[in-house]
């Protein structure tokens, strides 16, 4: 199942703002930026692979372990983010286990992600 469009960020100025405002933190395989948006009802997120993962199988194998890290967990995910994952060299050699790993230990460090609901008695 594809996500919706309109939880893409399509405009490089959205990027650039997310990137100039918002907080980041590195990861070994991830940069992640959040802004904090409250005009949005869901959130969005953009995606940057640079050619130095290699050639364009390697950046769109890349992209597409993310948007499935992303569409997997997307009911964790708080509303009222604007997400920019940056994806690092070594993210073409890993695995999806450790993307995933990897992805999740930065968004739990940023507070992107929602708390646990405690299990019902």
């Amino acid at each position: 199942m594809r996500l919706p469009s309109r939880l893409h960020l399509k405009e490089s100025r959205d990027f650039a703002r997310v990137k100039e405002k918002g907080r980041s933190q590195a990861g070994r395989f991830f940069v992640l930026a959040l802004l904090r948006d409250e005009s949005i009802a869901d959130f969005q997120f953009g995606l940057v692979t640079s050619k130095r993962l290699g050639n364009a199988v390697a950046r769109n194998r890349v992209r597409r372990q993310i948007r499935e890290i992303i569409r997997a967990h997307r009911a964790e995910i708080a509303p009222g983010w604007q997400i920019v994952t940056i994806a690092r060299w070594r993210a073409a050699e890993a695995d999806f286990a450790e993307m995933e790993q990897d992805w999740l230990r930065l968004a739990k460090r940023q507070g992107l992600l929602l708390k646990p609901m405690p299990p019902s008695p």
